[in-house]
């Protein structure tokens, strides 16, 4: 009876785990690259955002702060090295809606702009991205890759990237 009652506790317990929102911050590195007869052990750090409702990912979110002095600077087209002469900041997402009801790209995109942050093409250095062999190993196939440039100054008068999504625990990023 003791063994039924733990292990019905036990249960409880998990679900009401799963019963809030949180949110989580880390970081994904991409090692090493290639660009035409070229390569590099350098190592491309993306900053992480997750919002979870319970163990469910709704909302995933990486930010890469490009620089135009990395050996990575290569995989951007002549027409997106325009963007590093152009912004403050030039920043590449890789972000992920499970439950676009719940939290959407255009939300996302909506923080951006809250932080001074207008969407740009960056397709050349998405196609160099999504084939890289550290792609695979984070399953980025349902991911969407996106550029964003800092022109205007940041209405929330940080340096800091703050996203805030509703019922959400608001996270900021030093980039």
């Amino acid at each position: 009876m003791r063994i039924l009652l733990l292990i019905l506790l036990g249960l409880a317990g998990c679900a009401g785990y799963k019963t809030y929102n949180q949110t989580t911050t880390g970081k994904v590195d991409f090692r090493g690259g290639i660009y035409q007869k070229e390569s590099w052990q350098d190592v491309l750090t993306f900053k992480r955002m997750s919002w979870y409702h319970g163990m469910t990912l709704y909302y995933d979110a990486m930010f890469y702060h490009a620089d135009p002095a990395s050996p990575f600077s290569n995989w951007f087209s002549a027409t997106e090295k325009e963007y590093f002469t152009k912004c403050e900041k030039l920043l590449v997402t890789v972000t992920y809606s499970a439950d676009p009801s719940k939290i959407s790209h255009v939300n996302f995109r909506e923080q951006m702009k809250l932080n001074g942050y207008d969407d740009v093409v960056i397709t050349n250095f998405a196609s160099f991205l999504r084939n890289h062999p550290a792609a695979s190993d984070w399953r980025t196939v349902g991911y969407k890759f996106m550029g964003y440039c800092k022109r205007a100054p940041t209405r929330l008068g940080t340096s800091n990237l703050a996203i805030n999504f509703p019922s959400f625990r608001h996270l900021e990023i030093k980039l």
